[in-house]
């Protein structure tokens, strides 16, 4: 058996602001001269997200791109996590991507656990202020997301007002009372103990790990049956599309928020890869999350090679309409000469 490293599975709906945390995470650490193995799972492109971290202290970046990383692509990613065991970083940070149901990676975890020594294993699930149990058919999802988590990590807290802050709290505390808030500098030092905890006592790491675990799953297995990969909150999973649209290699900002502003209430999740008129480098991401577009987009260093593109995420995706918006905005030929405002 390989020697134990903790492990954080950042869980959360689309959009909740994972991927926000998992950067807030790696910027901090440095102060610690720790190094992180991270496995970033997303829908679509990962690699578009994994361009967006600071690399200083990680030892490995492994993208995962994937429609459902808890039923078909599982072994995939149970592979990355088994070369992460084994390689040079103090822990693991792994990302799933906003539709994923935990519930089946917890459970291979458990099932392989002599082969995935991670010890301990932690989930956080971040929710999101601002649409927490406002998903309509997808509640039950978002609900599993947080049922499975150690901890919670409440984002966009500064956008909702003390008394709808509290509500939120109340919900979550009464879905997963089990599971405690945290905040970043509270979840860094969790890692932080997790490390120095496996480093001096292995033994005693992985009792904790053995114990936190079983009270997880105990907790949502209580007072129902969970029948793994047939049940209703993991058949949501299942619902969800992705479709990738050409775009102009070179576009105006405003062009690209009116782009945004225009999708349909259905896409719940949208990125636009792109480079802006008149700037050189580097290139951006433009992010939506269902009715609100991000209204700063995130710079992204690398991937000179990957073309600009829409990615759309959502139930019930109608791609010809989609593509039939962006050729609205930008016409149908995909040329390499500037489209401006």
């Amino acid at each position: 058996m390989h020697s134990s490293k903790p492990l954080l599975l950042i869980t959360g709906f689309l959009g909740a602001g994972k991927t926000t945390l998992l950067r807030s995470l790696l910027t901090d650490i440095v102060e610690y001269g720790f190094k992180t193995d991270v496995i970033l799972n997303d829908f679509g492109d990962a690699e578009i997200d994994s361009a967006t971290l600071d690399c200083s202290s990680l030892t490995s970046l492994a993208p995962l791109a994937a429609g459902c990383a808890c039923c078909e692509s599982l072994e995939e990613l149970v592979v990355l996590c088994r070369t992460a065991a084994k390689g040079k970083g103090d822990f693991v940070l792994v990302e799933l991507n906003g539709t994923a149901d935990p519930l089946p990676l917890l459970e291979t975890f458990t099932l392989l656990e002599e082969r995935l020594p991670f010890f301990p294993r932690l989930q956080v699930c971040v929710i999101d202020a601002r649409h927490w149990e406002s998903r309509k058919d997808y509640n039950d999802l978002e609900q599993r997301q947080l049922e499975t988590a150690s901890f919670w990590y409440l984002s966009f807290q500064e956008e909702m007002n003390a008394d709808h802050l509290d509500k939120i709290k109340k919900s979550v505390r009464a879905i997963a009372p089990n599971s405690s808030e945290v905040n970043i500098k509270q979840l860094l030092q969790i890692i932080v103990s997790g490390i120095e905890r496996t480093r001096a006592e292995s033994q005693a790491a992985e009792h904790y790990s053995h114990s936190k675990l079983s009270q997880t799953v105990e907790q949502i297995s209580s007072g129902k049956k969970l029948k793994r990969t047939q049940d209703h909150e993991h058949q949501l999973a299942h619902r969800f599309t992705g479709c990738k649209i050409p775009l102009p290699p070179r576009v105006s900002a405003s062009r690209m928020i009116r782009l945004m502003d225009k999708l349909p209430h259905w896409v719940l999740r949208a990125k636009a890869l792109v480079s802006i008129s008149g700037q050189a480098e580097p290139r951006w991401l433009f992010e939506k999350v269902g009715t609100e577009t991000i209204p700063k987009p995130t710079p992204v260093h690398d991937l000179p090679n990957t073309p600009a593109s829409l990615m759309c995420i959502g139930p019930k995706l109608d791609p010809d309409q989609l593509r039939e918006i962006v050729e609205s905005e930008f016409g149908t030929e995909q040329t390499p000469h500037e489209f401006q405002a």
